[in-house]
């Protein structure tokens, strides 16, 4: 047969469009990183690649992961939860400051008013010491009470700041002073 054209495969991971005639044309497939006209490497986990091309895998950005070789998106924590930048297991998901949970990768809960929780990671929100309030959810840390006054353990408002003995509220109704 003179003069007919034998196809040839396109490298290990890689495509090229119907008609392609040089191996150039051989591209990455989404989820592959090389170079064209050449075998491709499959994205490590904790990094993808959306796009077929020669581009190169990128790391999963934080608060997502990615547990699977060749993946093409990663997969965003759960709420309340965030992860380093390269993430590549669901456990690397832990909770926020402010939120709790018993394990890390699980959804986390948003501390309660009255409660705080300052680190990250796994753990209970602790109730506000005596002297100190917190009135939103999610907080970091409870909020002193004003000078003179003093509040129960929990408290979740700054009305639960009462004058100490010997002191009265002021004509603001905000500040104590000596009786």
């Amino acid at each position: 047969m003179t003069g007919a054209t034998v196809c040839l495969a396109c490298p290990a991971n890689t495509d090229s469009a119907v008609g392609s005639d040089v191996l150039d044309a051989c591209i990455c497939n989404i989820g592959y990183e090389g170079r064209d006209g050449a075998a491709c490497s499959a994205c490590l986990v904790g990094t993808y690649k959306a796009v077929n091309g020669s581009g190169e895998c990128v790391a999963c950005d934080s608060g997502t992961y990615l547990n699977v070789t060749a993946g093409s998106v990663c997969v965003g924590c759960p709420p309340g939860s965030g992860s380093p930048a390269g993430s590549d297991e669901i456990t690397d998901c832990i909770c926020n400051i402010g939120y709790e949970g018993s394990v890390d990768g699980a959804a986390c809960v948003a501390c309660a008013l009255g409660t705080a929780k300052g680190v990250n990671g796994s753990g209970a929100c602790l109730q506000c010491a005596a002297g100190t309030y917190l009135n939103v959810t999610a907080g970091s840390a409870c909020v002193t009470c004003p000078l003179f006054t003093d509040s129960g353990v929990g408290s979740d408002a700054i009305t639960d700041c009462i004058c100490d003995v010997g002191y009265e509220a002021g004509s603001d109704g905000a500040t104590c002073r000596a009786c």
